[in-house]
């Protein structure tokens, strides 16, 4: 019985290399500071699969995206606490970050989740002002400035929590929201990250009719490979992770089908690899997703 048992788990692995080096990467999810950049970091091993936050602090919440909402929306876990994505100790990080794009929108909301401790959450509002400081700074470093990306915060408490308002109040009148919202139950905050927020809004809670994930959002949420399959023409060094720009590959197809999404501050190139006759397909289905967010045109992306 146990040899049959084994003997199944193994017809399971795949048989393609690539393939397998996805599989791979469940078993270890610590970032590579050797081969990728801060950014590389956070997409390859910082995504969601499910935009889903346990309780932590006596709060939690998640993203369901609307059914009627034709977008792009991914949750990244920042709080690494055994493997930092900000490695410098003196620099306060958030819980998470959502990504949300339209055709109109690109916004990234920083979300920080504090108990009922009221220097706490005044930590929480550095820990959103920190890294927001730290991601605009890397962003501007190596990606292109077509995207016009809006910045903004969360901070999520139960009903009974101090919240130190005068210091949201200062950061508003310098340009820069922050939301307190609190609950005692899980949070729905898809209405709050996917629009730019008043920091005088008031929480409501809604169920929402969840929409199917584009394929595109399948792709960066699941298929980002932890390895370069062939950087030598985009980075010009497959082991430089100070490099300009970012250079990712996701895979495809269990038969090795892949793509590289290579990005610098001048432009944006999706080149795919593998059975030629799977090229054409994925490319039609990349580009009507891409068209739909408005992106192709807005961000000059092209096609290899």
């Amino acid at each position: 019985m146990k040899q049959g048992k084994n003997k199944q788990k193994k017809s399971k692995k795949p048989t393609n290399e690539i393939a397998r080096i996805l599989q791979d990467k469940e078993n270890n999810k610590k970032l590579d500071w050797h081969n990728f950049n801060f950014l590389e970091n956070l997409l390859i091993f910082c995504t969601l699969p499910e935009r889903i936050a346990p309780q932590e602090s006596g709060v939690a919440f998640r993203i369901t995206v609307d059914c009627q909402d034709k977008c792009l929306c991914i949750l990244f876990g920042i709080d690494r606490r055994d493997d930092p994505l900000i490695r410098e100790q003196a620099l306060k990080r958030p819980d998470y970050m959502s990504l949300y794009i339209n055709e109109n929108l690109c916004i990234c909301t920083i979300i920080e989740m504090k108990g009922t401790n009221r220097n706490s959450n005044d930590n929480g509002i550095e820990q959103i002002l920190t890294f927001r400081d730290y991601l605009k700074n890397e962003i501007d470093k190596h990606l292109t400035t077509k995207l016009k990306i809006k910045y903004q915060g969360i901070l999520l408490t139960p009903y009974n929590a101090s919240v130190p308002l005068e210091r949201i109040k200062k950061e508003a009148s310098n340009g820069f929201i922050i939301l307190p919202i609190q609950y005692d139950k899980k949070a729905e905050l898809y209405n709050y990250i996917s629009r730019l927020n008043k920091f005088t809004d008031k929480y409501k809670h809604q169920e929402i009719t969840q929409s199917a994930p584009l394929f595109i959002e399948e792709l960066l949420t699941k298929k980002a490979l932890p390895k370069r399959i062939n950087a030598v023409p985009y980075t010009k060094s497959s082991n430089n992770a100070e490099k300009e720009g970012i250079c990712i590959d996701y895979l495809l197809s269990d038969d090795g089908d892949y793509l590289t999404l290579f990005s610098n501050r001048d432009s944006i190139l999706i080149d795919i690899k593998g059975n030629e006759l799977n090229k054409e397909p994925y490319q039609k289905k990349i580009e009507e997703e891409l068209n739909i967010l408005n992106l192709i045109q807005r961000l000059r992306i092209e096609f290899k």
